[in-house]
């Protein structure tokens, strides 16, 4: 049976091609996935995991890491002090039904439901300490604490970042996401979205931590998946065709019956099945 004996159009996506062109970008532009202080930039070998990039980082002296501010250690304000750290996202991988590259946990009682999809994704994160450093930070006189001059609280003086030069005590999470898709008239034209079903982090004591962690990482895959990852039908399966800026020419998604699920998620691929209108 031809793919289009029920639409008149019919696109796919296969998941090792999404997780190929993950790891293709993960490796070109690790900017993007690895985040770090100015002083774990300059040494990545502190970082909680090597980076991946591909030799043109390298040769055009691409960066690794986006760099981001220290993090303080709170309530020390005379002088301020803050502390180098890492966040890496080391791995993503998208899985369609029947669901054969990611391993579920338990929480999620597996296998992966039908027309369903599983994303994974491991965050690796590191905090330098500096227990040992700190005995040589003296603080300010009185008459010498900084003015906090604004609504932030921001001080004027620059505080210290003590960099050990210690490998970062770091740990890694895996978090795992099952979503289904669906079509939903976005901008008034159909448009493919990612909507989450549930979320789990694994190996997280106590109860409440896990339960918020969850919460905020559900959030976040919620938004990105409708922020970022949304595909109008017509502009991203059919490149735009000029014949669908005609008057009367409208995309509809195939009705059931004939077609039981559209979008599909099975056979390790994402399916959409399109029918034209022709007429008032």
């Amino acid at each position: 049976m031809a793919f289009t004996d029920n639409c008149d159009l019919y696109a796919a996506v296969d998941e090792a091609g999404l997780n190929l062109i993950a790891r293709h970008l993960m490796r070109q532009r690790p900017s993007l996935f690895n985040y770090a202080t100015a002083f774990i930039a300059q040494y990545p070998q502190l970082a909680c995991e090597k980076v991946d990039a591909s030799g043109d980082i390298a040769t055009y002296s691409n960066p690794l890491f986006t760099v981001e501010d220290p993090l303080p250690l709170l309530g020390v304000d005379a002088p301020p002090v803050a502390l180098n750290y890492c966040a890496q996202l080391t791995e993503a991988l998208v899985d369609f039904f029947p669901g054969n590259v990611i391993a579920l946990p338990a929480e999620l009682n597996p296998p992966l439901p039908a027309q369903h999809f599983a994303l994974k994704a491991r965050l690796c994160a590191g905090l330098d300490c500096a227990s040992d450093e700190l005995g040589g930070i003296q603080p300010w006189p009185p008459d010498q604490h900084p003015i906090r001059t604004n609504d932030t609280g921001a001080a004027q003086k620059t505080p210290p970042i003590v960099p050990t030069g210690r490998k970062l005590d770091c740990f890694c999470l895996d978090g795992f996401v099952i979503g289904h898709a669906t079509v939903r008239q976005m901008f008034g034209q159909p448009t493919l979205v990612g909507e989450v079903d549930v979320v789990d982090v694994i190996e997280i004591a106590p109860r409440g931590l896990k339960q918020a962690i969850n919460c905020y990482l559900f959030d976040t895959f919620e938004l990105l998946l409708r922020e970022k990852l949304t595909f109008p039908v017509t502009h991203t399966f059919f490149f735009d065709f000029a014949f669908l800026k005609l008057p009367g020419i409208t995309v509809q998604l195939a009705p059931n019956p004939p077609v039981p699920n559209n979008p599909a998620i099975e056979d390790n691929q994402l399916k959409i099945f399109i029918d034209f209108k022709v007429g008032p």
